[in-house]
């Protein structure tokens, strides 16, 4: 197994680049044009050239100067935001959102000081206080959501007797594991792209790249990087960016990894009925013990906001979602017949059919059994409330057998079958393509 130590990811260059990146270099300088940044430290080149003088004051006047010269240094190891986001302030905003989120609120109603206690003891470096200082005047969202992760996994860590220093530990990485994101082609954080290849490429390496920039200061390098690394691992193998699984992911990195799709999920705004619906069908993904806790948090009859929300009752509705969850995965047994012997044994097809296998179960879980779905759909016909249920549970399902198709193009390059006729590449890209159109279509038939 892997150890923190020496966790290596080929990454293109192109990629890890982005940490020293113009882009960021000008979001660094304009934040001086609103609050006071100096020069921490002579900022030299590359070559030891000095190029800013310790003490200077650093605006968006000092950028062509800077984008012309390899520095030294990460721009941001140089610098010092003088009123820049700090463990007061985290405190502040967190104690904001605490009272505003129904969610985090009946986590911490009863002990309220304890996430307070925690920041207290948070030791934010310089550099990552400039992090956390930008991501609050550029990207308010990654910003909230950061610290709403952290909250989420000091909850988690407090009941089920994490220690005091790995608490601290958790709450930290749950502060900087999406700074990786901070580094990226803006363009991406556009809502109305519609992202590429590439841009996905970036978005499965965010996670390492926090981690790269982590690991560069000893307090936080091996446990909190690693930790920050490990957010969107999944028990199963599916997640990025190592596809780690089970024992694999430690137990940090595992309370991470699920606050972080708690908060996904509730800031979509879901009515409590999908949330809880959500999280019984990612059993396979994320540690049991985690989710139970989450569920008893969502179930409780004090939360306000959205509690009245009512999901689609629509049996019409219903019956396309659900036809399209059938189509997809009677595709994918349709071409198992086509594939010989040597193409079913390969790890990616492998791969695809327990994922789909897993889903099939978690459903039945629910009560939905995909081969008499219609007499269920009948049954329930005059039960609205039953029918928005089924409604919830088909868009997760939606929404995992997207994640299947997503987690199989990560693994494309490893599969080394070309796409020629006949070959397992050609098969696979067919389903896959067949999946997508199927998914897309559902949603817009269902509006």
């Amino acid at each position: 197994m892997t150890t923190t130590n020496d966790i290596k990811i080929p990454l293109d260059s192109e990629i890890t680049d982005t940490i020293n990146s113009q882009d960021y270099m000008k979001s660094v300088v304009e934040l001086g044009d609103v609050t006071e940044i100096v020069a921490g430290e002579d900022i030299l080149t590359a070559s030891l050239h000095k190029l800013i003088k310790e003490g200077t004051k650093i605006d968006s006047s000092f950028y062509e100067k800077l984008i012309q010269h390899k520095l030294l240094k990460p721009i941001d190891h140089s610098v010092i935001a003088t009123d820049g986001v700090n463990a007061g302030k985290i405190i502040s905003d967190a104690t904001i959102m605490l009272s505003t989120d129904s969610y985090l609120n009946k986590m911490f109603f009863k002990r309220p000081e304890m996430p307070v206690e925690v920041f207290k003891k948070l030791h934010i470096e310089n550099a990552l206080s400039l992090k956390l200082t930008i991501a609050k005047q550029n990207h308010p969202r990654l910003y909230e959501h950061s610290i709403k992760v952290s909250l989420t996994a000091i909850y988690l860590g407090i009941s089920h007797g994490i220690l005091t220093k790995d608490l601290i530990a958790l709450a930290t990485a749950g502060l900087f594991h999406d700074i990786g994101e901070m580094h990226l082609n803006p363009e991406i954080q556009d809502q109305d792209r519609r992202l590429n290849e590439d841009d996905w490429h970036q978005i499965y390496a965010h996670p390492f790249i926090s981690y790269l920039i982590l690991k560069e200061f000893p307090d936080y390098h091996p446990t909190i990087s690693s930790i920050a690394l490990e957010h969107h691992e999944k028990l199963d193998g599916s997640g990025y960016p190592r596809g780690l699984s089970a024992d694999e992911i430690s137990e940090l990195g595992k309370i991470l990894s699920i606050s972080e799709m708690f908060i996904g999920l509730t800031t979509k705004s879901f009515c409590l009925e999908h949330i809880e619906s959500s999280l019984k069908l990612n059993t396979n993904l994320y540690d049991r013990k985690y989710i139970s806790s989450l569920i008893d948090v969502v179930r409780d009859k004090s939360f306000l906001n959205n509690s009245n929300v009512q999901g689609d009752q629509s049996i019409t509705t219903a019956q396309i979602k659900v036809s399209a969850i059938i189509d997809t995965i009677s595709e994918w047994h349709a071409l198992m017949k086509k594939l010989n012997d040597s193409q079913k044994s390969q790890q990616l097809v492998d791969t695809i059919n327990i994922r789909l296998e897993q889903l099939t179960s978690r459903l039945m879980d629910t009560g939905i059994d995909m081969g008499h779905i219609n007499e269920i759909l009948t049954i329930l016909k005059s039960d609205p409330q039953m029918i928005s249920e089924v409604n919830i549970i088909a868009d997760e399902a939606l929404f995992q057998l997207n994640t299947i198709i997503e987690e199989v193009k990560r693994r494309w390059p490893k599969h080394n079958d070309p796409h020629k006729p006949r070959t397992l590449g050609e098969f696979l890209h067919g389903w896959i393509d067949q999946t997508e159109k199927i998914i897309v279509k559902t949603h817009i038939t269902a509006i």
